[in-house]
Order: C-alpha cells, then structure tokens, then sequence
C-alpha cells in the first residue's frame, strides 16, 4: 500500500519517532498497528525488519524485509537493510547481491555501498570491499560506520597509509573509541610509526584496562618496535584476562623463544595447538625453537595439512616448512628437501598472486644503479658529509650467512652493545632517493646528510648510553654501503661471508616474509647471491671504509683466533666472554634465534652436501662465483 490513509500514516511516524528514540517496544507496537489494517505495507515492514535485527533476530527479520521488497521491489532501503539482516544471519553471498541491488537502485545511498564493503569483507574480496567502503565513506564523511570499515578493508590490502587516514577521521568523530584506536594503532605499527603507535594503545588501556584485545594489541605493537621484554609482560596481561587466545600465546612464545627461554617458548606454542589444533604454525614454531617432534601421529597431522588442497595456504606452507625442519634434524634429507620444495612452491605462489614477488629486473637496476652513483673517484673528492662518530658497526652479509652469530660474540664483549636489524639505513636510502632514477651523493643536501646521521646516532645512544661499539647487523645493509661511507666515514664493517651453496640451501629452508622473496626458488637464490656478489666487489674495490670480511667456515674452526680478530678490528681489548657468547642474555629476533644460544657446533657448515642430488639449479646458478669455504680473507686498505 504505497500511499496509506493519512491515520495510517500518521501512525507510521509516531512509530518511527520512537524508534529513533530507541524506544523499540513503543514503535513495534506502532508497526503492527499500521500491519494490522495493510498486512503488505512496505515501509512497515521494513522498520518491523529493522527491529528484529536489532533484537538479535536475524532470521526473522530477514523474512520480514523479503516480504517488504515483495510489496515494493524497487525499495533500496529494505535491499540495503535486507543485506544487514543476510550477513547477521550467514548468508554473506545473499547479502552481497542484495547490497548490489541497493546500490545500483540509490547510488548515493551510502548504507549500501557501506552494506556491500562488509558481506565483501567477509568473502576476502578486499579490493572491491575497500572500493565499497571509500564510497561509503565518501558519501558519508560523517559516518563513523564507514570510515571504520574503509580502515579494515585498507588495512586488509595493505593500503596502511590510507587506513591510517580513515582510522583517524573515525577518531576525530568518536576520540574514545577503544576498537578504533587498537586498530589504529595496528596499523601505524604497519607503518613503523611505533612511538605514536604506542601512545594509542596507552590511550586504549586507560580506556578498557580490562580488554584482554586492547593489550594483545600493545604486545604486538611492542615485539614490532623490538622491547621484547615489555611485549612480554603485556602478552602475560592479556592472557590473565583471556587465557583462550592462541595468537596471544603464539606472540608469547616467539618473544620468549627471542630471549632464549626456549622450553617455555615450545610450552606456549603447545598451549595454542591446544586451543586450536589445526594452527599449525605453532609447530613449526616449536621445530625451529629446537623441540623434537618425534610423535608419528603429529608428524602424519601435519603431512595431511600439508598435501590437502583444502586447507588455508599460510597453514600447508607452516606444515611444509615443521615437516622439512623435523625431518631434516633427523636426517631423512630426501623427504626433508620434498617437503621444503612444496613449501616454498605455494609461498612463491602466493607472493606471486600478492603482487610480492621476487623482481630480478629490479635488483639488477638497483645493483647497476649503485655501482654508477658511487665510482671510487666519488670518495676520493672527499664526500664525507655525516657524522665522524665510530659508534656504529654494520654487521652485513647475505641472509643466513653468519651475522646474527658474529654480533652475538661481538655483544658478548662488556663494551658492546647490539642493536640486531635495523631498518634505519634503508629508510635514510629511500629519503635520498634511493627510489628514483637519481641516487647520488652529488644531489645530495649536506645539511639533510649530517641530521640523518646524526639521528641515527641518537636512535643507537638510547639502546645503550655506555657502550663504545653498537652493532646494526641488518644484512642487507650491504646494498647500502656506499651510503654508510658518506654518513659515517669511520664505522667499522663486518662483512660475513660463508659458502653460497651452504647460504642459499639455508634460506631456501627458512620461512620468510615477502621481503626475501626470492629465497622460495632455488635459481632465484642464486641469482640474489650472484647481483650481490657483483656488489660487493665494487664496494671492496672503492670504498674507504674499515673493513673485514669474516668466513663463516674460518670462524668455526677457529672461534678463538676469529673472535679476537674482530675484537681487534673493533680497536676494544679482549674479552674471554666472548667465547661463551651462548651464554649472553639478551633478545635476538632473526632465524638464528636458536642456534647462537647454543655452544659452537659444525653441522652447518657443507650442509648443503646432503642434499645435492636436488640442488642442481642452484648449483648451476652458482657456477663460478663459489669461493672456495677456507678462502682467507681478501686484503684490503681499510682493515686495521
């Protein structure tokens, strides 16, 4: 009944005033008044739909909206409040046809497009659900529902820059707002933004100091900005709160296995397989804290998960990566390799889809492009423009080759501290223009140059007021050389070298992030060691710095004798508690978390041995360019 008698009409809107006012009873009442003389009245049945949503009725309300659009198909409000009703109820497809609807009928209703971005949202369809949302937000700057759900659905295609904007622009409408301002802060941790990251979760705690989420969020928020101690203690309050959570215990566990308290680490990691036993990341998180999972029932677990097609892709990959460690350990190497490959084929996969895969093309122009902009004759004119401190020391190399065990013997020395990766130099190289065509220390501001360095010192002084050595052992640092050179003409240079086919067999085994997406094929490993073998060639043949290449394979067969060249290297007297490195307490948050805590052992060295038969890409990849493993270190004119 399109147009009701004025009574009815009348009725109709004292029931919505209540309804507005949240007087719920008073207005159904009203609804059924209107539904008793026009059983089909559209509008009525639409609020009567709304008011059963919002009693928690999520079925009824659906029956009640579909025979509203039955009286008025063309009815974008009861579409739009239909897709509400179809999500709450499960049927999140129902709900994304019927927003489309909506929104093809009003297209600036801006509860559609907002309806539409959240049944998206729960498809993983993130692209067209941040789509939806930035219409809705658009349309409704105001809306604290939008801008709220454009900060997920940015945040879930890694848009964190936007999502920083609209978790904002949602804080400027409701400041107090607790899930607002985790989220906030969970995306400025995306963004390194850690010290305004931090003041969110503080705003957050003193707002819901009871919220177990609230202070998992401060606990991630902590390990990102490396105080793992204090990422501890918030992980222990959120689960005194809620002692459910398996991430939470998760994050527990890989903070404590980083300090090297590794059985109550593997303890962690067995309390969320607990609590949910198909995360299987908890066990390849116990296998690389060194627990033995010798169980054969876990070990077909997680053979099934990883061959079935069914499962969450991050889950196979977890199982393919716990399976190739355990079995590895146990030298079942033909298996072991098997399982790795299948791994690391659905993580490439994965990257690939993610538009975060391995680029050679790009690395070759960065390598090509930083041989052009830093020729010997740039040092040679006298370019140094940072800071003369000779705090610093850059600890590089390739990945897994050596430089989370050489600084844990250098920090092991009373006078030096370690600041572990830093990604400070590689954002100092994109803030140069690391990124453009023109990366040279000529364009360079002096002014620009002296206050990066400057500040970069500062970040080390806050870790340890007193040392006389800081190490930053980033490995890829080694792209960077060249511009350390300019910013800190007398720091000292560590550069770990080890057998490549021993590098690229440990990389390839090692799960990592998009960052080191290469390490998931065996050819592309060895096209990374080739461009940065190119590399460090030229930086060896130019640079002015102080220098020391440290083998990996001389440095294990004589801890001492290197121990003490580097010691020496770093202009500091010896310290006998450097041979005990193992033993020093503190956090290291790279792949080697396990094995620096343990006494010196051999086994790593020609591992790749085991596994020949299956590395014949990598091998071809690396003809050529192997040094030989008791190759002495090359001369150079800056060693001291």
């Amino acid at each position: 009944m399109v147009n009701p008698p004025p009574n009815l009409l009348r009725v109709l809107q004292a029931g919505l005033a209540h309804h507005q006012a949240g007087r719920l009873d008073d207005a159904e009442a009203c609804y059924r008044k209107v539904l008793n003389r026009a059983p089909s009245h559209p509008d009525a049945l639409n609020l009567m739909g709304v008011i059963s949503h919002q009693r928690g009725r999520p079925v009824r309300a659906v029956q009640l909206l579909s025979q509203a659009l039955a009286a008025k198909p063309d009815f974008p409000e009861a579409l739009t409040n239909l897709a509400r009703a179809q999500r709450a109820a499960g049927d999140v497809a129902a709900a994304v046809d019927s927003a489309r609807q909506a929104a093809a009928l009003a297209p600036t209703l801006a509860e559609a497009h907002l309806q539409l971005g959240r049944a998206l949202l729960d498809l993983d369809d993130n692209e067209a659900a941040a789509e939806s949302c930035l219409r809705a937000a658009t349309l409704a700057p105001a809306s604290l529902d939008a801008q709220v759900n454009l900060g997920a659905a940015l945040t879930k295609t890694r848009d964190y820059a936007g999502a920083a904007r609209a978790y904002q622009a949602a804080l400027n409408l409701h400041p107090v707002r607790v899930e607002t301002l985790t989220d906030f802060a969970t995306v400025l941790t995306q963004l390194g933004a850690y010290t305004d990251a931090l003041k969110c979760h503080e705003r957050a705690m003193a707002l819901a100091p009871n919220s177990p989420r609230v202070h998992a969020g401060h606990a991630a928020t902590l390990k990102a900005a490396r105080d793992i101690p204090a990422s501890v203690d918030a992980c222990r309050r959120s689960l005194a709160l809620a002692a459910d959570n398996p991430e939470v215990w998760l994050l527990l566990g890989g903070n404590l296995a980083a300090l090297g308290q590794f059985e109550e680490a593997i303890s962690c990691h067995r309390k969320a397989l607990e609590l949910q036993p198909d995360r299987i990341e908890a066990s390849r998180r116990m296998a690389a804290a060194g627990a033995a999972i010798d169980d054969p029932d876990e070990r077909d677990r997680l053979r099934a998960v990883a061959e079935s097609a069914d499962a969450p892709t991050a889950e196979r990959i977890s199982a393919c990566f716990a399976l190739g460690t355990v079995l590895d350990k146990a030298g079942q190497y033909d298996e072991a390799f098997q399982r790795f490959a299948a791994g690391n084929r659905l993580a490439r996969n994965a990257f690939g889809a993610d538009g975060r895969g391995f680029d050679r093309n790009a690395l070759t122009h960065l390598v090509d492009r930083l041989i052009e902009a830093f020729p010997a004759d740039v040092f040679a004119g006298g370019t140094a423009q940072g800071n003369p401190s000779d705090l610093p020391v850059f600890v590089v190399g390739m990945p897994r080759s050596g430089t989370t065990l050489a600084e844990q013997i250098l920090v092991s020395h009373s006078l030096v501290a370690g600041a572990g990766e830093l990604t400070e130099i590689g954002r100092i190289a994109t803030a140069l223009g690391a990124n453009s065509h023109a990366f040279s220390p000529a364009d360079w501001d002096p002014a620009v140059v002296a206050r990066e360095a400057d500040a970069y010192l500062r970040a080390l002084r806050q870790l340890d007021g007193d040392a006389v050595r800081i190490t930053d052992k980033m490995p890829d640092n080694l792209l960077w050389l060249g511009l350390i050179a300019v910013l800190f003409p007398r720091a000292r240079v560590i550069v770990c070298r080890r057998d490549l086919r021993d590098v690229c067999l440990s990389c390839y085994f090692q799960r990592f992030g998009p960052g080191l997406s290469w390490s998931c094929d065996l050819e592309d490993c060895a096209f990374r060691a080739q461009e940065t073998e190119r590399l460090w060639r030229h930086w060896r043949a130019v640079l002015p710095l102080r220098l020391l290449e440290l083998h990996y394979e001389t440095l294990i067969g004589d801890l001492e004798g290197q121990s003490r060249r580097m010691i020496e290297f770093l202009g500091l007297p010896w310290d006998p508690a450097c041979l005990s490195f193992h033993e020093t307490e503190r956090q290291v948050m790279t792949a080697s978390l396990w094995q620096v805590r343990q006494p010196l052992y051999a086994s790593s060295a020609g591992r790749w041995q085991h596994y020949r038969r299956h590395l014949a890409p990598l091998l071809a990849g690396l003809a050529g360019i192997i040094p030989p493993p008791d190759a002495a270190p090359a001369p150079h004119a800056g060693d001291d």
